[in-house]
């Protein structure tokens, strides 16, 4: 019989990681490279979808076995959750409309800047820009939505995900890539499951030996600018 693995996902879709997993076709970078690591080790896979600060909350409960979904691993995060080895390098960057444009750090003065609760583009914009007004979302569509309105006047997010937006709404750009923000996805799992961790570590490196990470890689990201 194969192990089932819980794993949690975020209900805001940050395409091209993943869709929605309600949405007729379940498709998406993760979604293939989990789905290869599968195959490896012969697991069945139950997805639990819910807001990203609440599958956070239950993998560090316990309550599930993983999260492959644009998870960035931090030092901080290292201290209550295992990390699988990185798949996937991306820099935090700011969207903008189209007539509108960004030079550096003091570009972002006075303007109201929108950002995603519990992640890591909200702990940056509230380090580096405490002055300035902002809009926290709980989903990645309500805060491009926001901006496409002109009710805030950028938004900061993980160049991946800014990726798959841009691909949506041709109106919207990026401003600039934020300096010394170069990050790193990787599969988050329970504290103390150093088993699984090896397993996904082993699987992770022959995916990469036998090309059909970069077959997967060169599907998603084509034509996305991640750093």
């Amino acid at each position: 019989m194969k192990r089932i693995l819980k794993i949690g996902l975020d209900s805001a879709a940050p395409f091209p990681l993943h869709s929605d997993y309600n949405s007729s076709v379940f498709e998406g970078f993760e979604v293939d490279m989990i789905r290869a690591v599968a195959e490896v080790l012969d697991l069945e896979l139950h997805y639990e979808v819910s807001l990203w600060k609440t599958i956070l909350e239950k993998l560090y409960k316990g309550e599930l076995d993983m999260i492959c979904s644009a998870v960035t691993m931090t030092t901080s995060r290292q201290m209550i959750l295992e990390f699988s080895k990185p798949y996937l390098q991306f820099q935090l960057c700011a969207v903008v409309n189209g007539g509108d444009g960004l030079i550096d750090l003091s570009s972002f003065k006075d303007k109201k800047i929108g950002i995603r609760t519990a992640t890591e583009a909200e702990k940056y914009v509230m380090a580096q820009f405490p002055g300035n007004a902002t809009v926290h979302t709980d989903t990645n569509d309500e805060l491009y939505k926001k901006l496409l309105a002109h009710k805030i006047d950028v938004l900061i997010d993980d160049s991946p995900i800014v990726g798959g937006f841009l691909a949506k709404h041709q109106s919207l750009k990026i401003g600039m890539f934020m300096p010394v923000t170069e990050s790193e996805y990787a599969i988050a799992m329970k504290k103390g499951d150093l088993a699984l961790q090896h397993q996904i570590n082993e699987t992770l490196d022959l995916l990469r030996q036998n090309g059909v990470y970069d077959s997967i890689h060169d599907k998603w990201f084509n034509s996305i600018k991640l750093v």
